[in-house]
């Protein structure tokens, strides 16, 4: 019950991104930035393959997987629906911020959890990976677009 509390926690922050990403897709349609739209849309299916590993995750615990923000996490996606983002690179800017800061959040959840199984340390593993992807394929936009 607490592991999957806690991973009902990181399954949230999770959500958050997902949430977050949607935000930069509709600042991106604003830019008519089709490139970027592109970009952003890969990006929140690679948060849609980690929403389903996690939650498949939990309920092979007999738990059932959260669908929500934590507190935190709604604080978080309506401060970037308050940004005002005046360009393409505003938004890679601030998706880079973010990605960091879920990069940071894996890490920390793993040190947290130190006594993890092995297959749930391998889907925290491969979220961290794919947050260093996101991150690597945002800077390629910026440096061959911007």
């Amino acid at each position: 019950m607490e592991m999957t509390n806690e991973l009902n926690k990181f399954l949230s922050y999770i959500h958050m991104g997902t949430s977050v990403y949607r935000i930069y897709y509709s600042e991106a349609k604003k830019f008519k930035d089709e490139s970027l739209e592109r970009l952003i849309t890969e990006v929140i299916e690679i948060f849609k393959t980690h929403e389903e590993s996690i939650t498949k995750l939990i309920n092979s615990f007999g738990e059932e997987a959260t669908n929500s923000l934590t507190a935190a996490g709604l604080f978080g996606v309506y401060k970037e629906k308050m940004k005002i983002f005046d360009s393409p690179l505003d938004i890679c800017l601030s998706a880079l911020k973010s990605t960091n800061m879920g990069t940071i959040s894996a890490i920390k959840f793993l040190n947290s959890n130190k006594k993890l199984h092995d297959n749930i340390k391998e889907e925290i593993y491969d979220v961290i990976n794919d947050y260093g992807i996101i991150e690597k394929k945002i800077i390629n936009y910026v440096l061959e677009n911007l």
